[in-house]
């Protein structure tokens, strides 16, 4: 079996189903509310960690363990703590509704998966082994989690900032698509690895010209 990566998006528009309330699908929701999921718990019981961001009203609960139907409305959906029986019917209905499913740690009743995940403000970077080898994934991103620091975010923050008067003023794409590439390889990045930003954007102004500069506001 293939995994094809793919990322999510308006994961805050669309109820993700979070099905469990152990210390998995605790890790699991944590992770989801942190890409600012609309998040809908289904289980008898929560983790107390649970408990406490269900009080701060962060998801929604339904207070019993999930029934074939739980899916209706759902965008998304995902299996960390079950028995035989909930995986799967939750599978077969993900089936039915045309949703993506991951069942935790059962690749034949999923058509989704998760991988191990490293962020840096805006970017994220996952490893996945297609599912055979989990504990590699997680060496992987602690040894690149090391290289791949904050100086990035705050790179991909300028960057941002740059594109919609990139794309105003410079209408050419093979021009544009050139001082990208001439921007990502200058030192704009080591420096602010440093903590210096000012001369990391005086390099940034040095590729991309002033009037970008002054139109992104990054003087």
């Amino acid at each position: 079996m293939a995994f094809y990566p793919i990322y999510l998006t308006r994961l805050d528009e669309h109820k993700v189903a979070l099905i469990g309330g152990n210390e998995e699908a605790e890790r699991k929701t944590i992770e989801l509310l942190s890409f600012d999921a609309k998040i809908h718990v289904i289980s008898a019981s929560l983790t107390e960690r649970l408990e406490q961001l269900y009080r701060e009203g962060k998801f929604e609960w339904t207070s019993r363990d999930y029934r074939y139907g739980d899916l209706e409305g759902v965008a998304f959906a995902v299996a960390a703590d079950y028995t035989r029986e909930i995986a799967i019917d939750a599978s077969r209905e993900a089936a039915e509704r045309n949703l993506f499913i991951n069942v935790m740690d059962n690749i034949p009743l999923s058509n989704a998966a998760f991988g191990s995940v490293i962020r840096r403000g805006k970017l994220t970077v996952s490893f996945s082994t297609n599912g055979i080898a989990p504990a590699l994934a997680v060496r992987l991103k602690e040894r690149f989690g090391e290289e791949l620091d904050g100086a990035y975010g705050e790179f991909l923050e300028i960057a941002s900032r740059l594109r919609d008067p990139v794309m105003h003023l410079i209408r050419e794409p093979d021009l544009r698509k050139q001082k990208w590439y001439e921007w990502v390889d200058s030192d704009t990045l080591e420096m602010l690895r440093k903590g210096d930003r000012t001369a990391a954007l005086k390099t940034t102004e040095s590729v991309w010209g002033s009037e970008v500069i002054a139109l992104a506001r990054l003087r």
